[in-house]
């Protein structure tokens, strides 16, 4: 429950320092005001010196600027509007000067000391369920920042959002650039990033994830005056925490919760590391620990001593329980003490008989079934050990063209299965396969053909063939012959064979299948009529990728020309219609087949004959 953040803003040329420290919360105020706000004149003031008499390491600012009262033409709105109306919508501000506290309490008008130092007392000693380190590192006028958020402890609902913002700490015009005579501004957010929606994050106990942004400094701010600052925000508009630069050592645990069986003694042990510290900090740090509650059978002890000397370095606890520990969920915290007096204190869960579950799925499907009820997204759950609980996923699971199906649970579970809490149960994943859909349509429309493998999902990355047939049909009294396939979507295919293979497609295709009363693929040459029938060679051959094929139709009749691999696998049907006697030469363009042998036949009346022809790319 430490916020670890270090800052590192050095403005030359691939310069990298480092700084972090720590508390254990950073609340944060974020204000809305305007230079054309006369009462904001009269309340900015008191907000501001109230942020300079708090710890830095407590308490952080960011004001977003409004393009209201009249004329609405305050300049630190004008240069990031999106930014500033986001975050106005989030909170329904609808007048200012306006104020919230940890997001939680909406600062009555005027501010006064007394009431900012009375939201600040009720949290200031309230353990943050989560811990924040931000890194930044200035390259030029390119800035990296690196957000890492380690969650400590259960949260009931896990889903939060990480905000991450640039403030320029104070801007000063010579003259007041509004209506309303200031000519000082404080903690003004000159960019959220990526940007004022945030970054949705999962809080599951013990998980760490790290998230990197990147933004261009603007010559117009002050440099030295352009600071991060991350906070961690729950779907209850709370704070968890709030990160900026502080100045001395942090704290972290590994991991960040114990199970353990009740009715048996036990022991465990985790780590307390000082991961980062500032730049030139040397002091030795003390640790103690406390069990909260307080439990008779409850021990934490520090095998290794209590003290760390070097950085980073961490020391070990263990945490010891007897037989006649009562179920449930114990915190110990742990506070680490400098030499100096500086004093931070971190917690790691410890679960007696219970276990923290995860049930989630892959892919981000939105909805698992536990127990009967439905959920939205993953579900953390504090379960007894050896209870009985039945999970189901939802399968198939479709969002437009792209469908999920289920394929199993991380425990090699099927759709609906019922599992046992046991002290290393942690997460539960429903796996699923992603397919895409082939949207096959025919032009015109109504023309009675078929598309072999449209309307249809495929899993990704696989090969469909899709093929159209006939490709001679007979509609609205004229006699129609494929012409073309058109492809909509990434890998989709565009050409003028009846059959093709979609390969390793990743994402919903269109194909249209193009009909015309004009046989484009085969013509009839010369006009004598043969005596026989024939097969001809195709030429060239072999060939890449187009060959002709010629033929005799020694009279009127139904004629078949069909190309196979060697496997014996149709590939393409190139005529399925009733000829007149006569010489025909079909074009075949086979770039979407890979090389190899293929066989091409022709079945007209009782005429049956083969030949092989030899495709090299």
């Amino acid at each position: 429950m430490k916020k670890l953040l270090t800052v590192l803003i050095i403005l030359t040329a691939f310069s990298f320092t480092s700084r972090v420290y720590s508390g254990d919360r950073m609340m944060l105020v974020e204000f809305f005001t305007s230079s054309t706000c006369g009462p904001c004149a009269a309340n900015n003031p008191v907000m501001t010196a109230f942020v300079n008499s708090v710890s830095a390491d407590m308490l952080a600012a960011i004001g977003f600027h409004m393009n209201w009262p009249s004329p609405g033409n305050d300049p630190m709105y004008l240069y990031n509007t999106a930014d500033n109306t986001t975050r106005r919508g989030y909170y329904s501000v609808n007048a200012i000067p306006a104020g919230f506290f940890d997001g939680l309490i909406s600062i009555p008008l005027p501010y006064s000391q007394t009431n900012l130092q009375s939201y600040f007392d009720q949290r200031k000693n309230i353990l943050s369920p989560v811990t924040i380190i931000l890194r930044d590192s200035t390259f030029g006028d390119s800035v990296q920042v690196r957000v890492g958020v380690l969650c400590e402890t259960y949260i009931d609902n896990t889903m939060a959002t990480l905000q991450v913002g640039v403030i320029e700490e104070n801007i000063h015009y010579s003259s007041p650039p509004g209506t309303n005579g200031e000519t000082d501004f404080n903690w003004v957010m000159r960019k959220m990033l990526p940007n004022a929606g945030g970054t949705q994050i999962n809080l599951i106990p013990g998980t760490y994830s790290e998230y990197v942004f990147k933004y261009k400094m603007d010559p117009i701010w002050v440099a030295n005056k352009i600071k991060n600052i991350a906070y961690v925000q729950a779907s209850s508009k709370e704070i968890l925490n709030a990160a900026k630069a502080l100045s001395n050592f942090s704290l972290m645990t590994n991991p960040s919760f114990l199970t353990v069986s009740q009715g048996t003694a036990a022991a465990k042990t985790f780590k307390v590391k000082i991961p980062y510290v500032a730049s030139g900090y040397t002091s030795p740090v003390t640790f103690t620990a406390d069990i909260q509650p307080a439990t008779t059978g409850i021990t934490a002890t520090f095998p290794s001593g209590t003290t760390i000397s070097n950085f980073p370095d961490s020391l070990s606890v263990q945490v010891s329980t007897t037989a006649s520990v009562p179920a449930g969920t114990y915190k110990i915290v742990l506070t680490g003490t400098s030499a100096s007096g500086k004093m931070h204190k971190i917690c790691a869960d410890l679960l007696v008989g219970k276990n923290y579950v995860t049930i989630r799925t892959s892919n981000n499907i939105p909805d698992i079934s536990v127990d009967n009820v439905t959920y939205t997204g993953s579900k953390l759950f504090n379960w007894d050990i050896n209870s009985n609980h039945t999970i189901k996923a939802v399968s198939p699971y479709t969002i437009s063209a792209t469908r999920y199906v289920f394929v199993n649970w991380s425990d090699a579970g099927d759709t609906t299965h019922t599992i046992t809490v046991n002290s290393n149960t942690s997460t539960y994943t429903a796996n699923y396969k992603t397919q895409f859909r082939v949207l096959g349509t025919l032009q015109p429309s109504g023309i009675p053909a078929t598309v072999n493998g449209g309307n249809q999902y495929f899993d990704s990355a696989s090969s469909p063939t899709i093929s159209v047939s006939p490709t001679t049909v007979s509609y609205n009294g004229k006699t129609y012959y494929f012409n073309r396939w058109v492809g909509v979507g990434n890998g989709s295919y565009t050409g003028t064979n009846p059959s093709f293979q979609l390969s390793g497609f990743s994402n919903p295709v269109t194909q249209v299948a193009i009909f015309d009363t004009i046989n484009t693929g085969i013509s009839q040459i010369g006009t004598e009529i043969p005596k026989k029938y024939d097969l001809f060679q195709n030429y060239p051959n072999p060939f890449n990728p187009s060959t002709k094929i010629n033929f005799d139709i020694a009279k009127y009749a139904p004629v078949k020309l069909e190309v196979y691999d060697i496997t014996g696998r149709l590939v393409y049907t190139l005529v399925n219609a009733n000829l007149e006697a006569g010489k025909y030469e079909y074009t075949l363009n086979a770039a979407s087949n890979p090389s190899g042998v293929y066989f091409y036949k022709l079945q007209a009346g009782d005429f049956v004959s083969v030949r092989r022809m030899i495709l090299v790319k």
